[in-house]
C-alpha cells in the first residue's frame, strides 16, 4: 500500500510553493495597477490645464484676440477688473470683458466644483506681479494656498498683458493655476 502514495510531502511543498507565490504576486501587483483608478490624480491636471487654457486664451484675453487660438494676450483692463473684484456686469460695460465672475469666485469662472480646492497667481521674476491703474495697486493671485499634505496638480501659460499705455515694450508673466 505505500507504493501508492509517491512523494506525498515533495508534492505538498511544492504545491504550497506555487500557491504561496501565487498570493503574493496577487497582493504585490494588483493594488498597484488599480491605484490610478483610486486616487483620482488624473482628474486635477485636467482641471488645471482646462482652467489655465481658459483664462489665457478667453476670460482674461484681449477682446480683439479672444477665440483666436493660444493668443496668450491678456487685457489689462479685464485683467486689473478680475483681480480687483469688480463685478461682471460692471467689467463687461467698460471693456467687453469674457469673464462671467471674478477671482472671488474662481471655482464659477471655470466650473469646478467647490469641494476642489484653487489658486490662481501671476508671477513675474518669481515674484507675485501686481497691476495699477489710477494709483490703485492689485496683487494678481486668488485662493488660498495649497495645503502641503495634499497632492496638487498646476498648469501654466507664459502670457504678456496688453498695457495701453506701454505697447512697445510687452512683458511676459507666468499664469499658474493649481488644483487639489
Amino acid at each position: 500500500m505505500s507504493g501508492d502514495r509517491a512523494q506525498t510531502v515533495l508534492d505538498f511543498v511544492v504545491g504550497m510553493s506555487v500557491f504561496l507565490v501565487a498570493v503574493g504576486f496577487t497582493f504585490a501587483f494588483v493594488p498597484s495597477l488599480l491605484e490610478p483608478y483610486a486616487v483620482g490624480e488624473g482628474a486635477t491636471v485636467i482641471v488645471a490645464e482646462r482652467g489655465a487654457a481658459r483664462l489665457a486664451e478667453s476670460s482674461l484675453a484681449e477682446p480683439s484676440l479672444a477665440g483666436a487660438g493660444s493668443t496668450a494676450t491678456l487685457s489689462h483692463a479685464c485683467t486689473l477688473a478680475f483681480f480687483d473684484g469688480t463685478d461682471a456686469e460692471a467689467a463687461s460695460d467698460e471693456s467687453d470683458c469674457a469673464w462671467t465672475a471674478n477671482a472671488d469666485d474662481l471655482h464659477a469662472e471655470l466650473g469646478v466644483a467647490d469641494r476642489r480646492g484653487l489658486n490662481l497667481t501671476v508671477t513675474q521674476r518669481g515674484s507675485v506681479a501686481s497691476l495699477d491703474a489710477d494709483g490703485t495697486v492689485v496683487a494678481m493671485r486668488a485662493g488660498p494656498e495649497p495645503p502641503r499634505s495634499e497632492s496638487v496638480s498646476a498648469a501654466s501659460r507664459i502670457v504678456t498683458i496688453n498695457d495701453p499705455g506701454d505697447r512697445e515694450s510687452p512683458e511676459t508673466y507666468r499664469l499658474t493655476l493649481r488644483v487639489w
